[in-house]
């Protein structure tokens, strides 16, 4: 990690006539965000280690101390210890198949006696309240005999008794009388790519998670259990016959019976030679999949259920040979863009867990040297060329995931991108302020950072943390400045945490309340120049604030991203943009639309229509997500170009003059009596009327930057007027 001073008192700030172009983002310190009640970042439901209290893998228990309160960590997923108990335990002797109860008690107090004498993990344990324990594929009842006990169950209701017992006998409350109950129970990890295998399907393993979610809640009645663990999602594949065969299926047996709903995200790439192949998750395919399973769950259960996304970050399938700290780049990169995303849902997730072990010394091959497998916290020294080999362990890049996130506390506030590929969150703590930046990019960016909401309050220092890369080798710069700065050279697919320390504590005098509403219907198949309607009922609207309507679709690539769209019968612009990359290293596209839209159009009860110009694919979801504010939003200027609004995307020949004004326009290329707005940049409605002639008069308006939507039928088009 590399450390920066720069005095900036005469240099380095850029001038707003520079800045012009660029990404901007707002950050309102004294405004709360609040997402469905909950406002305050959690760090052990992100910032967490995919490791146990008394995992083995440890130099000694002072590292992990180290580390573990260092970092401030907690732990996140084990999926070894259940096994080994389960081929362990007992048949029965007066049941057939059953685990026979009486042995388990006997080792179940056996394991806790033995961590009743690990101390070192007692100092740990306020560490596991979001632990997750996962059972295995051969745990699933088909056949086979367990490899110690021998015992071969005897279907789902007594493979279910095992878990049942399992978390009953082997735990205790902590300390002397034994470890602490996980919070979350996966029953099996990534089923249903091993259905084949294990002789069954993927109804019939919806079936047995209910089994066993039932049984385990019987014994236990406090923890959580859920699945079904998804590896891979690709819910658009073949029609979005996937979804049908994987999700839809296990929602529809299984989902009443759990407590969440838990997936795997991974960047995913094939041979490691060919970046430029690399099917990215980041951006809006996540945002999808997450919609889809929550549009689902809402319609199906009547409820959202929560989430946990137990493994994430970058996949290579056919990477060979040992430790290449460039993998570490393109982890460290996934890390910290799917966060980022990850933690715009407080209240949906209830853990998220990068998927880096410490040594996976299990993984090494019997004939290799060195270990081959990928995301390791931990290598040996000897590993790459010019090193004394065998020669202890040393942490690899990935340690700078745990550096750069180890300070990041308090309560969310708002922040506003106007460049849907610039993340952008902020947290408040006291006297500290958090900004992050994340760069779902494949170039470097300067973003116009404007902070507001401290007024009277000097600031005394910036401390950025840097994570980036120089030839795809990771770069960790911690950069301190004096004087606040006006814009950040953030790098491609970089993120960067700044840290502003201010003289007094800020006071969060406002609020933002966000909540999502979900529409009556999904998974909509889309018809050419056919009105595609939906309704989104029970909406809370407040005096002011902002909106976005979230559309998913799945769709050849080629086929139009852009649909005309109106809500409650006023058209609304779509830009032909979206989170991330363009998918087209993927099958098909299938991602998240996040269209604004004016707060002001909003009901209790709306309805949204799409019109597509070709066919083809579906409407996966549809999600309005609402932003309720005390106070009238300061936005910056959109860089939006003057969009026309079409199913063809054919413009409207209008001109509209002066521009700026001191009051009086002319607008020609309309018919008189043509419907006419004007908003704010932040989408309010300020006033809505019909077109008198061709003039229009804002002189009432206070000077400054506005939007003047026009048009008629099918077509519309928002323009920026400046008014003097």
């Amino acid at each position: 990690m590399k450390t920066k001073f720069y005095l900036l008192q005469f240099f380095v700030l850029l001038s707003s006539s520079l800045l012009y172009g660029q990404d901007t983002v707002d950050v309102n310190l004294n405004i709360k965000h609040v997402v469905d009640g909950v406002s305050e970042f959690d760090r052990a439901k992100y910032i967490t280690i995919h490791d146990d209290v008394t995992g083995s893998e440890w130099e000694s228990d002072e590292q992990k101390l180290s580390l573990i309160e260092g970092y401030d960590i907690y732990f996140g997923r084990n999926n070894g210890t259940i096994v080994w108990e389960w081929n362990n335990t007992k048949e029965d002797p007066g049941k057939v198949g059953w685990p026979d109860v009486d042995h388990m008690k006997t080792r179940g107090q056996l394991a806790i006696n033995a961590y009743a004498a690990e101390t070192a993990a007692h100092q740990l344990e306020d560490r596991y309240s979001n632990m997750v324990v996962g059972g295995q594929e051969h745990m699933f009842p088909h056949g086979q005999a367990t490899s110690v006990g021998g015992l071969t169950y005897d279907g789902f209701e007594a493979t279910a008794e095992f878990y049942g017992q399992y978390f009953k006998e082997y735990f205790g409350e902590g300390g002397v009388t034994g470890r602490l109950r996980p919070g979350l129970i996966e029953v099996i990890n990534e089923p249903f790519v091993k259905t084949d295998q294990l002789g069954t399907t993927n109804l019939e393993m919806s079936k047995y998670h209910s089994v066993v979610a039932k049984r385990i809640k019987e014994l236990n009645p406090n923890l959580w259990v859920g699945g079904y663990s998804a590896a891979h999602p690709a819910f658009e594949s073949n029609n979005f016959s996937h979804w049908n065969n994987t999700w839809k299926t296990f929602i529809d047996e299984a989902g009443a019976d759990m407590d969440f709903f838990s997936f795997h995200l991974y960047d995913f790439i094939d041979n490691t030679g060919d970046i430029t192949q690399e099917l990215h998750r980041s951006g809006s395919n996540i945002e999808a999949i997450m919609d889809m399973i929550g549009h689902y769950s809402y319609l199906r259960l009547g409820e959202v259920k929560p989430f946990s996304v137990s493994e994430y970050g970058w996949l290579c399938k056919n990477c060979e040979g040992g430790y290449d700290p460039k993998e570490d780049w393109y982890n460290l990169r996934s890390f910290n863009t799917m966060m980022v995303q990850l933690m715009e849902r407080p209240d949906q997730i209830l853990n998220s867990i990068p998927f880096m072990l410490l040594k996976a010394s299990w993984a090494k091959p019997a004939d290799a040297e060195y270990n081959t497998y990928g995301p390791r916290l931990m290598r040996e020294v000897g590993e790459l060329p010019g090193e004394e080999a065998h020669d202890g362990y040393i942490y690899t890049y990935l340690l700078q995931y745990y550096q750069m996130w180890a300070e990041l506390n308090g309560t969310r506030v708002d922040t506003w991108s106007n460049e849907i590929d610039m993340m952008a969150d902020a947290y408040v703590d006291g006297r500290v302020a958090y900004v992050i930046l994340s760069n779902l990019n494949e170039e470097s960016k300067t973003v116009n950072l404007k902070i507001k909401g401290t007024t009277n309050n000097p600031l005394v220092k910036i401390t950025a943390q840097h994570l980036y890369e120089i030839d795809d080798i990771p770069q960790l710069d911690t950069l301190v400045y004096d004087v606040a700065i006006d814009a950040f050279e953030l790098g491609q697919q970089a993120t960067v945490i700044m840290k502003y320390e201010f003289e007094n504590e800020i006071s969060l005098t406002e609020s933002l309340e966000e909540q999502k509403y979900y529409a009556t219907n999904y998974l909509v198949p889309i018809r050419p120049q056919q009105s595609l309607v939906f309704s989104i009922p029970g909406v809370n609207v407040g005096d002011q604030g902002e909106a976005v309507l979230r559309v998913g679709m799945g769709r050849d690539h080629g086929k139009s991203l852009r649909p005309a769209l109106k809500v409650n019968g006023e058209m609304v612009p779509v830009l032909n943009d979206w989170r991330g990359y363009d998918q087209k290293t993927r099958d098909i596209f299938f991602g998240v639309l996040e269209i604004p839209v004016p707060h002001g159009l909003l009901r209790e009860k709306n309805t949204v229509e799409l019109i597509f110009p070709d066919e083809g694919g579906h409407v996966s979801s549809m999600v309005l997500q609402v932003f309720n504010s005390s106070v009238a939003l300061d936005r910056s200027e959109p860089l939006v170009p003057d969009i026309p609004l079409s199913v063809d995307g054919q413009g409207l020949g209008m001109q509209i003059y002066p521009n700026p004004t001191s009051g009086q326009l002319t607008i020609n290329g309309l018919a008189d009596n043509s419907p006419v707005f004007v908003m704010d940049l932040s989408g309010k409605m300020l006033s809505k009327g019909k077109l008198a002639g061709n003039k229009l008069d804002i002189s009432g308006l206070q000077s400054g930057i506005y939007l003047l939507q026009t048009g008629q039928g099918d077509q519309v088009k928002r323009i920026k007027v400046i008014k003097e």
